[in-house]
């Protein structure tokens, strides 16, 4: 019988796979150093044996349980990862995958600017990219999008006001011309 670690890519036991699953979860009153160096020894350990997912192997994000009304849970991401270049906790903001990066932009911007590495992985950014020009195009795009739409309405709107004018003063000659007047005269 296959493992379910073996199907997410990783070659840990159950129970590592377990733990694994419950490491980035922050716990309620819990701050986000806290959290780092209760998780710090069993990380080191999954990293030194290599059973970190493949998308795992850059940084891990924290996560946040939550508790649903039909008594399931899940536990969305936090904006906060541990780098696992520089050993260093990171804000990482909110993700853009609308702009198709796979990575969040805060890590990225890490990489970049402020990673100093270590001997796990050389995650140095390469991009010559400014993300945040990136992302303030992106939003112009956006921005562009909804105006052109909104522009659109508009001339839908005129177009059916004229329409509405139109068919006003062809049913006011009508109504008019058995005497010979046009609407035109009456104005």
């Amino acid at each position: 019988m296959v493992s379910l670690s073996e199907l997410c890519g990783t070659n840990c036991t159950d129970a590592e796979w377990y733990e694994y699953c419950k490491m980035p979860q922050v716990r309620d009153n819990e701050t986000p150093s806290k959290w780092m160096d209760r998780i710090w020894s069993r990380l080191q350990y999954f990293r030194k044996n290599d059973l970190l997912l493949i998308e795992s192997k850059k940084y891990l994000e924290a996560r946040k349980l939550i508790l649903v009304p039909t008594l399931s849970t899940y536990a969305p991401e936090i904006e906060l990862a541990i780098c696992f270049s520089c050993d260093q906790l990171i804000y990482t903001g909110e993700r853009t995958a609308n702009i198709g990066n796979y990575n969040h932009i805060g890590m990225k911007r890490h990489w970049k600017f402020s990673c100093s590495g270590n001997k796990y992985c050389g995650q140095k950014s390469n991009s010559a990219y400014n993300f945040d020009d990136m992302y303030a195009l992106h939003r112009y795009k956006l921005w562009m999008q909804n105006t052109i739409r909104k522009i659109e309405r508009v001339r839908e709107i005129g177009k059916k006001i004229q329409a509405a004018k139109v068919i006003q003063q062809k049913w006011l000659e009508l109504f008019y011309r058995p005497e010979g007047m046009c609407a035109t005269q009456l104005a």
